[in-house]
């Protein structure tokens, strides 16, 4: 029997202050989802806290488990790609550069990276924004192409390119076949955008989904079903593109395996007739 949850990946957001990500993993791997994206904190996952044995062994356990890692995460809390205080950013820089040696390590093919943080009361320039963000993407690529690694910049409200048609515009300044679009559908709500329009736009550019539910008035990653985001449309569009890459549930809850389970039961009742499993992952 096949399970509602099968064909979808998921985030460990909701455990990464209580437990580790490979634990995580499991209890999602034993709900049915799978290609994780993984947050990258202590305690967590965290690069210095890993010797070159305890990466062996985390790798070989992945390898054991069936659990397959799509892409690592670093919240932007901490981080800045675009921050002025140019040692602020050249550590973001280098945290991002050893956390694609990790996911090398641990057989993972990307990192998703948020384009930088600004004031939404007073920010910079853009224009003054965006050259930082190309200068540390640059750095950023160079070492992805050692590694084999993709970069998926995430649509976020508080970059200073929080919406598809200014990610789009900054990455044709900066067109590579590793840096791509991750496409967050709650966060596209709160900025106002038509979820499914910014999906056809970005096609080419797409590398990954991130699902979960909000509103226009809150900035949440709810269940799917709680908030306002239309996923009849957003799976429609995903599938008119011929959408290959992973398609993330990212919900932030207390009692995330209930919500996950319960997202993805309403998200197969949306997904187009006839699809199948792979499909609908990929």
């Amino acid at each position: 029997m096949q399970t509602p949850t099968k064909g979808f990946g998921g985030s460990t957001f909701s455990f990464m202050w209580r437990e580790s990500a490979f634990d995580a993993m499991l209890k999602m791997r034993d709900i049915g989802l799978n290609d994780f994206d993984a947050l990258v904190v202590p305690g967590h996952l965290w690069p210095d806290d890993l010797s070159p044995a305890d990466r062996s062994s985390l790798a070989r356990a992945l390898r054991n488990e069936g659990i397959r890692i799509e892409s690592l995460n670093l919240p932007a809390l901490d981080l800045n790609l675009v921050s002025r205080v140019e040692s602020f950013r050249q550590y973001s820089v280098d945290l991002y550069i050893r956390t694609m040696q990790l996911a090398a390590e641990l057989g993972c093919g990307a990192v998703v990276a948020v384009p930088g943080r600004v004031s939404s009361l007073f920010p910079p320039p853009s224009k003054d924004s965006e050259l930082l963000l190309r200068d540390s993407l640059e750095q950023l690529l160079r070492v992805a192409e050692r590694l084999d690694q993709k970069i998926f910049l995430e649509l976020h409200p508080q970059t200073p390119i929080p919406t598809t048609a200014a990610m789009l515009a900054f990455l044709d300044t900066l067109p590579h076949e590793r840096l791509l679009i991750a496409y967050d559908v709650s966060n596209a709500e709160f900025v106002g955008e038509d979820q499914a329009d910014a999906i056809r736009q970005c096609a080419p550019r797409l590398g990954q989904l991130h699902l979960s539910d909000g509103t226009r008035s809150q900035w949440r990653h709810d269940r799917v079903g709680l908030g306002l985001v239309r996923f009849d449309e957003i799976l429609r569009a995903a599938e008119d593109v011929n959408f290959s890459g992973v398609s993330i549930l990212e919900i932030i809850s207390s009692t995330p395996l209930d919500d996950l389970r319960a997202s993805a039961e309403v998200l197969a009742m949306h997904a187009a007739p006839g699809r199948s499993d792979g499909e609908a992952r990929s």
